[in-house]
């Protein structure tokens, strides 16, 4: 009897312990789904804007591209002339103390505009006028001033209306921005700035847009997908009417694709098209020589004295070789840019295509070995004989 008393309490002590054991079971599960599930990301108002953008990301024709130092950009951009010319702050103004800055004079060659570094670290956008052979006082952009902290870049349509130039701003999707915005002759004010879109801006730093329109060509310079100290410059052919991609018809992998311009190819209407817009763009490079760009250079001669301009160049057959040593540093630096994108294709394939890429990677890397050589020994005999002839 007394057992089963015993076995009798037993049972009920079980019982009233179940239920509690169920809630702390559930308890536990509630509280680990909790902490497993993560929270949605929050998108950043640079996030929506992208996201807005995207729809009508324009259809450009990408011809050519090419990856530099940025400090060398403007070699890659050979505008004629009759364009305006560009070249850096330092060097038009005979100073030192606004590095990464740029001037745009314009093809009459009595205005100019540029970019000016003040003391907090912001940069604003300024112009002068040039009356009886010197240049005014510097303005600032009426209408421009305060529409962002962070304005440079500057370049000026012939039409003497249309202005381009990079902000960075709420408006911008990531960094500077290309924004355009026109002259309003009648209130002596610039209109508020819109941005470009895409693909011309991205979620890194877009710098400069110029524009040819006689020629139709059109450049652009960007950071994305580049490591620290490299830039882009895309070449483009330019339309007098702008065409978004039908989206009806693209998914928006694709979509974001074209907007971050993967690959220029998927822009070539034809490669004949293509072949026939850089036969153009061979002959402007040809018409071109880098002193009509007012194109700044930095080489170092000797432990005292750096060249900062074509004009200072001591031998006339230095400067030509200097001259020939940037085209082959600009197509060594296009080698390279090619040579990335094959190892990244390379990593994603296997088989027969993965021992080809294998077999082009090794013929980039013995062309870019003999050019860096070149390069090299190309310094050598320019320095050589700057010091013979300043000696």
């Amino acid at each position: 009897m007394n057992r089963i008393r015993i076995s009798l309490a037993a049972l009920l002590i079980i019982a009233a312990t179940i239920p509690s054991m169920a809630q702390k079971k559930k308890t536990a599960a509630k509280t680990k789904a909790k902490t497993t599930v993560p929270a949605p990301p929050q998108k950043t108002a640079a996030d929506l804007l992208y996201e807005n953008m995207l729809p009508n990301t324009q259809r450009v024709f990408v011809i050519d591209s090419i990856v530099v130092d940025k400090s060398q950009f403007l070699a890659c951009i050979p505008l004629q002339r009759d364009n305006g010319t560009i070249q850096a702050y330092n060097d038009f103004f005979g100073t030192d103390d606004q590095d990464g800055q740029y001037v745009f004079v314009n093809g009459f060659r009595n205005k100019c505009f540029y970019s000016e570094a003040d003391t907090t670290g912001h940069v604003r956008l300024f112009t002068r006028d040039k009356i009886a052979g010197k240049w005014s006082k510097p303005q600032p952009l009426d209408g421009l001033d305060e529409f962002a902290p962070d304005m440079a870049y500057p370049f000026m349509m012939p039409d003497g209306t249309t202005f381009y130039f990079a902000a960075k701003c709420k408006e911008s999707i990531g960094g500077y921005d290309l924004f355009v915005t026109r002259y309003d002759a009648e209130n002596a004010r610039y209109l508020r700035p819109e941005n470009i879109g895409l693909p011309f801006n991205s979620k890194a730093d877009d710098f400069m847009y110029v524009e040819d329109d006689m020629n139709r060509l059109a450049w652009f310079v960007t950071s994305r997908n580049q490591p620290e100290g490299k830039v882009c410059v895309y070449t483009i052919v330019t339309s007098d009417n702008r065409e978004n991609y039908d989206i009806s018809d693209i998914d928006d992998t694709r979509l974001n694709q074209l907007a971050a311009i993967t690959r220029i190819r998927d822009t070539w209407p034809s490669v004949a098209k293509r072949n026939q817009a850089m036969k153009k763009l061979n002959e402007l490079k040809d018409n071109s020589s880098a002193s009509s760009q007012g194109e700044a250079i930095y080489f170092p001669i000797n432990d005292k004295v750096v060249y900062r301009s074509l004009s200072e160049f001591h031998n006339i057959e230095s400067r030509t070789l200097f001259e020939r040593m940037q085209a082959l540093k600009a197509e060594v630096d296009k080698e390279n840019h090619h040579l990335d994108l094959i190892r990244k294709e390379y990593r994603n394939t296997s088989g027969s295509t993965h021992q080809r890429l294998a077999d082009d990677i090794q013929d980039y890397e013995r062309i870019i070995q003999r050019q860096q050589a070149e390069l090299k020994a190309m310094a050598k005999q320019i320095r050589n004989a700057e010091n013979q002839a300043m000696n």
